[in-house]
């Protein structure tokens, strides 16, 4: 049983090992010249810097491990809040007094189960209060979505932080992790096992199933939403018209090497201003081994939309009072960067699926959650689904 993966991102990896495990002949095609979609490293003159995710809080089962590689993130974990024009650290106490945590603390007193979806920030303001609710949810959409917290489905985008009953329920501390190639190792490392055709986009699918040409039994579409519904809108106009609904972020990820230690040690900072040009910044080189040379240190902004470099440093320079220069500048834009679960995503999702014909499937971030252990998951999930199907029906 032949199958095409179209998109070699990590859903579309984890689907070929999945379907391969499950005794398929998958083939991945990638567009791309290299495998891992927005999972990718580069080194070059002694910077080694992140194309997308810098850290991954949990274990990526789907995909072949390189536990021997794995690094965690080294203290100080200091984090900041740019709020009101001002840094704070998170949490301190001028942060914790602008955000009105005497309101916040009766939240265990008020909390509900959530019923009908809402947006992130309107959950968050019924349950702590105006100013600590705006924060929080300015601080969690900018820190993973990179987006509108009143737009944001706070069941969808955030499952977890809904799923409780308080939002002070203590619940086990993820632990961050990296690779000491970066991230990119993983999937290069994923795809060696596997059939993966790069540099090869696909322009025309055809149900039967035919793909540029070249028969197979069935096709995960491992892409972004937007790319499934160009690639489905000949034969399956309902279910293309529903893929289009999906949104995105462009996001534009700077890299600055600057030639001394001018930056702060820490993890980074969320803007929850929305005033500076980055809406997150992290200090790598501060936190893993082998992001910068001896002595230097590397920022990376991750920005809504088209980034500049020049912009950044204005930033860097009024928030953290760096001086000097970059001697080192990478920028890498994803036009599709980081998939939007407005309110109705859930919903969006299973109104999509309905309408798969025979031998076709869906799996990425666009669905299933935008962390990568989610993709992952997500692609596995695809090829399970699929795997069933074509076990139901002998003629496949």
């Amino acid at each position: 049983m032949r199958v095409a993966v179209i998109g070699g991102g990590v859903a579309g990896l984890s689907a070929a090992h999945a379907l391969l495990a499950g005794g398929a002949d998958p083939v991945v095609f990638e567009a791309a010249d290299r495998a891992g979609g927005q999972v990718g490293s580069v080194s070059e003159r002694g910077w080694l810097t992140e194309d997308g995710p810098h850290f991954v809080s949990r274990p990526v089962d789907s995909l072949p491990g390189l536990p021997d590689e794995v690094v965690e993130p080294q203290p100080p974990a200091t984090r900041w809040v740019h709020l009101g024009g001002r840094v704070f650290k998170a949490p301190s106490l001028g942060l914790l007094a602008r955000a009105g945590v005497p309101r916040a603390l009766l939240e265990p007193l008020v909390a509900k189960p959530l019923g009908e979806d809402m947006p992130l920030r309107r959950f968050l303001v019924e349950r702590l209060g105006s100013r600590a609710g705006s924060l929080a949810a300015a601080v969690l959409a900018a820190g993973v979505y990179a987006g509108d917290p009143d737009r944001l489905s706070a069941r969808d985008a955030f499952p977890s932080l809904t799923a409780r009953r308080s939002l002070f329920a203590r619940r086990p501390r993820s632990r961050l992790w990296n690779l000491r190639r970066g991230l990119g190792s993983l999937p290069i490392a994923a795809a060696e096992k596997l059939r993966v055709r790069l540099r090869a986009p696909v322009e025309r699918l055809q149900p039967g199933w035919n793909v540029e040409g070249e028969k197979f039994d069935a096709v995960v579409l491992a892409i972004p939403a937007s790319r499934a519904a160009w690639l489905t809108r000949g034969f399956a106009p309902p279910l293309a018209q529903a893929l289009s609904s999906f949104e995105s972020q462009p996001v534009t990820v700077v890299h600055l090497g600057f030639p001394h230690q001018q930056t702060p040690r820490g993890f980074g900072m969320i803007d929850a201003d929305g005033t500076l040009h980055a809406v997150g910044t992290l200090f790598p080189s501060s936190m893993l081994p082998g992001r910068a040379p001896a002595g230097k240190s590397l920022v990376t902004a991750i920005c809504r939309g088209a980034g500049d470099a020049g912009r950044v440093l204005a930033d860097l320079r009024a928030t953290f009072g760096v001086t000097g220069d970059p001697e080192y500048v990478r920028i890498v834009r994803h036009p599709e960067g980081i998939p939007q679960y407005t309110v109705g995503h859930r919903d969006r999702v299973q109104a999509a699926r309905a309408l798969l014909p025979p031998g076709l499937e869906l799996a990425g971030a666009s669905y299933d959650g935008v962390a990568v252990p989610d993709a992952a998951r997500s692609g596995a999930a695809a090829a399970a689904r699929l795997l069933r199907e074509i076990r139901g029906h002998p003629t496949y």
